[in-house]
């Protein structure tokens, strides 16, 4: 791998991105899942796996000194008790050596051509989309196309910071707002510009009062770091409120309002028409708050906790069973499911340490990635996943669950274009027929579910450690019905959930104003305190790019890029065979269980109502829809649950199809 030494800021990307893919190439002398149980040590939780140099703080990093003590998720203990052939592949630790050469030419690119730049748009808008393009992008790996892409279409469009709520990196926290959760009087009504609010009072309350009214709430999970002063000194947090309606055509969600700083119930509220902001730049910087914070509940909750850390808890107590000798390796259950799991522990142990050989500090933990770059931190990021954490439930996180707890299947909502939604939901369909096929193949009724006591192992490991504070978060019923759910729930989490919250990570946060990670100014107290000169300095600033101090521009495209490297095993695998699927699931020849993986093969790919063509449909409408200028966002295209790799993507490798492994 390349030291990377081209530019001065190497600090924050060499301890931030190189351990998670340092992990890859890590050589265990880890035993195999066939080994007799008295030969080996089997994998065990641990319930942190930070040290004390990790969760104390002190006044030289934030502003006041302690312990962090929050419930936390529990973690593999050691990567060496993880046998190979559940770890990356030579393929896997070439793709990202490959990438990481891209990402290595990347920054050289920047900090050799952003210097000097100059930068005379009109409008702020315009002089911002200059900062992020005019020497970021090296032609040689990433095509005029897609460079349009990334900046032609962001936050500074109303419909575009919409549309990113339902078709980008997370689109997993907007909800409908409705009157028992959002008093709209009550909350207008407290503002410091309650009285001017009127108007917006009656929007909101017809649009709520029609089940149109939705809001992307970040106080749940952020609201708890900003009010702890869980922030590192000198860096900006807020958790705001955004609310939208749905615009006349019915077609598209519209922004009306963000409260920014909305832990303070009587903070300002920013709206588009607001008297005080003439030129727009409020409204401007709260949508660029509004990005920001949706990165920030993204990078260690949607992304790295809802999908890494709940695929290596199963895959841990799987382990820990097969090496103890409780669950046969060739359990039919675990043929289904290794796939999904077996990767998820690499790129884990360069997010917090695993006894692993790694030079770098991973990610997580003090003096690394979060503490060089999040305005969180490493401890305000521990915050961000325990809120999630203590208020986790497994089976409301499913897909179909988590969709209608949210209120967006049905109403208004549904005549929206809602790219995850709508895609994702064929995928479900296709993966809970697949797990269904294998379960009922193997179990004639709840009582064969009973009596198998290596998979009532497994289960009820996942629900120890799941539950090991004493909350219930996962409960294991040994039936049928049971099984179907759990195991639909688990193989959508690891492949098409992660792959909506992963593939798009560039698409998403390569342009820095759709989602900086780290906004350099605090929240404006009001729109008449805000002119152009702050929303500049509230963005990081190019001209920084190659020192070392406030630097997140290099670290931010770095990490973005690597985290969507190439991805060798894909769930759909290739229209050509359904043999190659075959060997993903080895099941015996013959056997019921062969059987359903044909099945599975010929729902993704055969008929007019398979994945393939269902998706396709469903991308071709939303290209259609699009009356602006071209290109077409990335967002309402949406080609990340696609079932095939998109040929015209490379070299950059920044996109794959639906994928089975988390592995990066």
């Amino acid at each position: 791998m390349s030291d990377n030494k081209s530019y001065a800021g190497s600090g924050a990307y060499t301890a931030g991105l190189r351990a998670p893919l340092r992990s890859l190439y890590k050589s265990a002398s880890a035993p195999e899942a066939n080994a007799r149980a008295s030969d080996v040590i089997a994998p065990q939780f641990v319930y942190s796996g930070l040290t004390s140099a990790d969760l104390n703080y002190d006044s030289s990093e934030y502003p006041q000194s302690g312990t962090f003590g929050g419930v936390l998720p529990p973690w593999l203990d050691d990567i060496n008790t993880v046998p190979q052939n559940w770890q990356a592949t030579a393929a896997d630790k070439q793709d990202s050596l490959d990438r990481q050469t891209q990402v290595s030419a990347a920054m050289s690119y920047i900090a050799n051509h952003v210097p000097g730049q100059q930068y005379n748009g009109t409008t702020t808008a315009q002089i911002i989309e200059q900062y992020f393009t005019q020497g970021m992008w090296d032609p040689s790996l990433f095509s005029q196309q897609q460079v349009a892409a990334l900046s032609g279409n962001w936050v500074a469009d109303d419909g575009e910071l919409a549309r990113q709520r339902l078709g980008s990196a997370n689109p997993n926290v907007i909800k409908l707002a409705d009157a028992a959760s959002y008093d709209i009087a009550a909350w207008t009504g407290a503002a410091s510009n309650g009285a001017q609010l009127s108007a917006l009072q009656a929007t909101l309350s017809a649009a709520q009062n029609a089940g149109a009214l939705f809001v992307c709430d970040y106080r749940p999970v952020l609201g708890a770091a900003v009010t702890g002063q869980l922030v590192r000194k000198g860096s900006h947090l807020a958790a705001p409120l955004c609310f939208f309606t749905i615009d006349a055509s019915g077609a598209a969600l519209t922004p009306q309002a963000i409260q920014i700083s909305a832990t303070d119930s009587g903070a300002y509220i920013f709206t588009p028409t607001d008297a005080a902001d003439p030129q727009r730049d409020a409204w401007l910087l709260a949508k660029l708050w509004v990005a920001s914070s949706d990165q920030q509940w993204w990078f260690s909750g949607s992304h790295l906790f809802n999908t890494h850390t709940i695929d290596m808890l199963f895959g841990t107590a799987a382990l820990n069973q097969i090496l103890t000798g409780v669950l046969p390796a060739n359990h039919a259950l675990v043929i289904l499911a290794k796939p999904y799991l077996q990767k998820s522990f690499n790129i884990n142990s360069g997010v917090i340490g695993m006894k692993a050989d790694i030079s770098d500090t991973p990610i997580y933990q003090k003096g690394s990635f979060c503490d060089n770059v999040l305005p969180t931190g490493r401890v305000g990021l521990y915050s961000v996943i325990s809120s999630l954490y203590q208020n986790y439930r497994f089976d409301d996180n499913a897909f179909p669950a988590q969709i209608s707890k949210r209120g967006l299947n049905s109403g208004p909502i549904t005549k929206v274009v809602f790219p995850y939604r709508d895609d994702g939901q064929r995928w479900w369909t296709a993966v809970n027929n697949f797990v269904s096929g294998i379960v009922n193949a193997t179990y004639a009724n709840d009582a064969a579910v009973a009596a198998d006591a290596g998979l009532n192992g497994w289960m009820n490991a996942v629900q120890a450690a799941f539950n090991h504070d004493g909350a219930t978060r996962f409960t294991w019923t040994p039936s049928v019905a049971c099984l179907n759910s759990v195991f639909s729930n688990l193989l959508f989490t690891c492949s098409v959930q992660h792959t909506a919250v992963n593939n798009t990570m560039f698409n998403a946060w390569g342009f820095i104003p759709n989602g900086a990670f780290a906004m350099q100014a605090p929240p404006p107290a009001n729109a008449a305190a805000v002119s152009r000169q702050t929303v500049l300095a509230s963005l990081p600033n190019p001209a920084q790019v190659v020192s070392d101090k406030n630097n997140t521009i290099q670290p931010q495209i770095s990490f973005v890029m690597s985290g969507t490297s190439v991805v060798s095993e894909t769930l759909g695998v290739t229209p050509a065979s359904g043999a190659d699927m075959q060997q993903i699931y080895p099941y015996a020849a013959g056997s019921p269980q062969q059987a359903a993986v044909g099945a599975f093969w010929n729902e993704i790919w055969q008929g007019p109502a398979s994945v393939t063509s269902v998706i396709g449909a469903n991308q071709q409408a939303r290209v259609a829809s699009w009356r602006g200028a071209t290109p077409v966002p990335n967002s309402l295209a949406y080609y990340y649950l696609s079932a095939n790799l998109v040929a015209w993507q490379a070299p950059q490798h920044l996109n794959a199809a639906t994928t089975n492994a988390i592995q990066i």
